[in-house]
């Protein structure tokens, strides 16, 4: 049976308890650790002994004993030990933060690799938010495991439980960043020598496999457009069917970007991003909004989209844009108001990306030559793209028209 700690009476004495942590009483100039057994639960404290290469020994407070965990009073165990060794990491490791303590390679958790990553080396990433908020995720459930115990089991039940659902390329995408967590702590800081995601199976993803609207659906998504209570949710939607672009595309779209007099929706920006801008006093990563990443390094245009034949988007840009008080085309994130759309449509399985798969579907059956459909997505490396890029302005009327044509009949 475990030690009850909160069972002072019964209290064996500092010496039982190893050379981890201690009790102390509260009020230390009153009472001595004779005096713990006799004291409330509430009036004795747990402290860590920590020690260090040079000096003595640290001891900083880690709770009250009547903070501890209560024995299951069937079995009468209580993992009280476990309890205040995970503080004691958590405090070591606070300690070794700011240089006040010393830790050995096999006490540290992924938790403090984690943190000392994101301020060596994430902070510094064009677009740091989706790292961090990856690492964030894999912290909450392996945080709290030393780096010599992790194991490929352990994160692969860890992985099976934040990232349910989620598609093969997120999970490989969340596996990537934990991966290259871990190499820093290899290659870097010298904790470990070998990296447990090499042993975790990436998911099989079939780029083959293409989600599109059926006419079906197509009929129930713009017959639920219609009805949103949200005016640029049925703007973006449109946009981005009629387009083809990538969300991150559209997103990053000024009104400079779309000449009204040329019919032309010129895309020069990959995506609005958030960059880093330092860390917080809580150790927080701080992020800067809306910074653009410019497509090609020259602010050449990746790809000019034609209105010509797409009347009706036209229509819904120059409403939005009598709306709008922002430079951005679309300036707030609509993702909430997207998966609720789907929702009331009855469409599964269905992101914003995949209207962009529609789209390209459209043109396809449509018998539009592939290099055409290329054209229109802007799907392919920045040298082909430009090689091509003469051909831009008459391929995207025609293939412009042909989308309109299958989503909205004749205009």
């Amino acid at each position: 049976m475990s030690i009850n700690l909160k069972d002072l009476k019964k209290f064996p004495g500092n010496k039982a308890l190893g050379g981890q942590f201690m009790l102390l009483p509260v009020d230390t100039r009153k009472y001595t650790v004779k005096d713990v057994p006799k004291l409330p639960a509430n009036r004795v404290q747990v402290r860590a002994i920590i020690p260090q290469s040079i000096g003595r020994p640290l001891r900083p407070f880690l709770c009250l004993v009547s903070e501890l965990p209560d024995p299951n009073p069937k079995t009468g165990e209580a993992d009280q030990v476990g309890f205040i060794l995970t503080l004691r990491k958590e405090k070591q490791l606070e300690l070794a933060s700011d240089g006040s303590a010393t830790v050995p390679n096999g006490e540290r958790l992924v938790s403090h690799l984690i943190k000392v990553y994101k301020e060596k080396r994430v902070v510094n990433f064009k677009d740091a938010w989706t790292p961090s908020q990856q690492l964030k995720k894999w912290e909450s459930v392996l945080g709290f495991i030393t780096l010599d115990e992790l194991d490929a089991a352990q994160i692969t039940a860890a992985k099976n439980t934040i990232l349910e659902g989620k598609s093969p390329k997120t999970v490989n995408n969340y596996l990537s960043a934990l991966s290259s967590c871990f190499d820093y702590a290899i290659k870097h800081l010298h904790w470990i020598n070998a990296n447990p995601v090499k042993n975790v199976a990436k998911e099989a993803v079939n780029n083959e496999i293409v989600r599109y609207l059926t006419n079906d659906e197509r009929k129930r998504f713009f017959e639920g457009l219609e009805s949103s209570k949200s005016p640029t949710l049925k703007v973006l939607c449109h946009f981005g069917i009629n387009t083809g672009c990538r969300k991150g595309e559209a997103h990053g779209l000024t009104w400079d970007d779309i000449d009204f007099e040329k019919n032309t929706i010129s895309f020069t920006k990959a995506k609005r991003i958030r960059t880093c801008t330092g860390i917080d006093e809580k150790g927080e990563m701080t992020f800067e909004r809306n910074k653009v990443t410019p497509t090609l390094k020259n602010g050449s245009k990746l790809k000019v989209i034609s209105m010509k034949h797409l009347g009706s988007l036209r229509g819904l840009l120059l409403e939005h844009k009598l709306r709008s008080t922002s430079e951005y085309v679309f300036p707030h994130d609509t993702q909430h108001s997207f998966r609720y759309l789907l929702k009331k449509c009855n469409i599964d399985n269905f992101r914003f990306h995949d209207l962009r798969h529609s789209c390209a579907s459209y043109l396809v059956q449509a018998k539009v030559p592939l290099l055409n459909v290329a054209h229109h997505l802007g799907q392919k490396d920045y040298n082909s793209v430009l090689r091509y890029a003469h051909l831009a302005e008459d391929v995207t009327e025609e293939t412009g028209s042909i989308v309109a044509n299958r989503i909205y009949g004749n205009q």
